[in-house]
């Protein structure tokens, strides 16, 4: 072998004894740092101290609080990596308990929705999202508040009744808590269910006092003390609401003594209650701002 070659090997074997020697220096600064993240992430400083829950009503916010008396104390990682299976491991990274929030789910029903996240170093944020009643009707002598998903709220004493209508003319005989008396259980609860909802979302649960759905091809509606609402078949509902809410919002409230009718086609037409001795033509009702 020449003088070259063997210059050449000599300098190949230090160039790889070099680059093994950086190499486990680097791998030992990785590992060093590693540590080093790992340490400070698992110190008392990202431990839990502060537990942020949203207001809530359909439960005592002791007992919401209790259900995360688990977490108090506990460090944020580590109990965000055990709330976190791998195939929702995305979710780690947006610091969600996802175990958490579908177990409170499955616990407590009367919650819609639950986002609970970890704010370093030390909070975990808890925001819920309530079921919320768009309807109520009456059983033994209690009324059961119902949401827009048919789910029941609770049952009350007159006392608590929220303002928004009584629904008369629905049978719900086996009930509980938490669970939906609806899903296709009775067509006249589900087509209720859905009036009741397009009222909250026209704002005017509060503008009727009773829905009587006894004869589903006749629905009549009464707003105290003295107008009724003939709505007639649940059809078209929408474009119905929409009526009633311009009609009452002109002047046709509860004090109106006659009839609304809007259970035909055209526009709505007010019939005043006769008087004895006195006849009234009936008269459309106003329209220019119902559309």
């Amino acid at each position: 072998m020449s003088q070259l070659q063997e210059n050449q090997q000599a300098s190949k074997t230090k160039n790889n004894k070099g680059f093994k020697a950086n190499r486990k220096i680097f791998s030992l600064l990785v590992l060093g740092v590693v540590v080093f993240a790992l340490i400070i992430l698992l110190s008392p400083i990202f431990g839990i101290t502060d537990i942020s829950i949203s207001e809530v009503t359909l439960y005592s916010s002791e007992e919401i609080y209790g259900a995360f008396d688990e977490f108090k104390g506990s460090n944020g990682f580590i109990s965000l990596f055990k709330n976190t299976t791998f195939a929702q491991v995305d979710n780690v990274f947006r610091m969600r308990y996802t175990e958490k929030e579908k177990s409170m789910l499955f616990e407590y029903p009367l919650i819609k929705n639950i986002t609970v996240k970890y704010d370093m170093p030390g909070k975990l944020i808890v925001d819920i999202e309530e079921r919320t009643p768009v309807m109520v009707t009456e059983k033994d002598n209690m009324y059961l508040y119902i949401d827009s998903e048919g789910y029941l709220l609770g049952a009350y004493t007159s006392a608590d009744k929220p303002d928004m209508p009584l629904v008369k003319g629905i049978e719900i005989n086996d009930y509980k808590i938490g669970a939906s008396v609806a899903q296709g259980k009775d067509t006249a609860v589900d087509n209720t269910i859905k009036i009741c909802s397009l009222m909250k979302q026209l704002s005017m649960l509060s503008y009727i006092d009773i829905i009587d759905v006894s004869d589903y091809n006749d629905i009549c509606m009464y707003c105290a003390p003295a107008l009724t609402v003939k709505f007639g078949k649940a059809e078209d509902v929408g474009r119905k609401l929409s009526y009633i809410k311009g009609v009452i919002d002109s002047g046709y409230d509860g004090n109106a003594n006659g009839v609304l009718d809007v259970s035909a086609g055209g526009n709505p037409i007010f019939k005043e209650n006769v008087i004895p001795e006195k006849t009234t033509e009936p008269t459309i009702a106003p329209s220019a701002d119902i559309e």
